[in-house]
């Protein structure tokens, strides 16, 4: 005959296993579900080329890394969440080189997740974490790029015929081509650009403003844009007592060829 104590032993353990087993059914159950982002959260997309040159011309593929940004209702990057990916063409990576498609990727200590798009066409990519959601099209261009040329428009309507501003109000004018390995104009590629190194002699920055700040290539592969001193050039440029001077560049979406600077100057009295 079983004693008490021997009894309750048994129930003891008994105990144990089921709470050992409600316990790692429910750790599985909460590795299993999507950490999502909390009501008011956004996503924002960005990808590193926005545009996407196909190397071997139409037909063939090409890649851009997505990264999608999960905030806060006041702004505040999240870590730790899960973002699932889907695109309208083309396939998705994880950064480990596996599918990315519908799938959970965690955001880092950045609010960031990332994927990689290989697509043949024009592909919009879709995020979204809980009912956080968010969207980006990506365009894609068929050529060899072989460079960006930039050069100084002194010939347009309103632009200054030399590399240096005599008022704050002038216009410098910027003509950019993508061209080929054939020294070909590449038609429907988006450049943007830049301003660096812009201060006086004294090293005080500069600032200035393009119009447009990107532009589309035409059938020539042409991108014009205008460049004007900001709104502190009076301030550190102007009254004779100082000088300025930066360069102005061009490139694709994200940095890619960038184009020989063209550089400026101020005379401003």
């Amino acid at each position: 005959m079983k004693t008490t104590g021997h009894y309750l032993k048994t129930l003891a353990t008994a105990c144990a296993v089921m709470l050992a087993t409600f316990a790692g059914a429910l750790s599985w159950s909460c590795r299993g579900s999507d950490q999502i982002a909390p009501d008011g959260a956004t996503i924002e997309l960005a990808a590193n080329p926005t545009t996407i040159v196909l190397l071997g011309g139409a037909g063939s593929s090409g890649s851009s890394d997505i990264i999608a940004t999960v905030s806060s209702s006041v702004g505040v990057p999240l870590k730790d969440q899960d973002v699932r990916f889907s695109s309208s063409a083309g396939s998705l990576f994880t950064p480990s080189g596996d599918p990315g498609a519908n799938i959970p990727i965690r955001t880092d200590d950045l609010g960031n997740a990332h994927v990689t798009l290989v697509t043949t066409k024009t592909t919009t990519v879709n995020a979204r974490s809980g009912t956080a959601t968010g969207s980006l099209t990506l365009d894609t261009v068929a050529g060899n790029i072989s460079s960006i040329l930039l050069n100084q428009d002194t010939a347009s309507a309103g632009c200054i015929t030399d590399p240096t501003f005599q008022t704050c109000s002038d216009s410098f004018c910027l003509v950019a081509q993508v061209i080929d390995d054939e020294g070909l104009g590449i038609a429907g590629v988006a450049v943007s650009f830049s301003v660096q190194n812009a201060e006086n002699s004294v090293g005080d920055p500069v600032t200035g403003v393009f119009t447009p700040t990107q532009v589309t290539t035409d059938a020539g592969g042409l991108a014009r844009a205008k460049f004007r001193l900001g709104s502190n050039c009076p301030d550190v440029c102007g009254g004779g007592a100082e000088t300025c001077s930066g360069e102005l560049s061009a490139s694709l979406q994200g940095g890619g060829f960038p184009s020989t600077p063209v550089t400026f100057s101020t005379a401003i009295p």
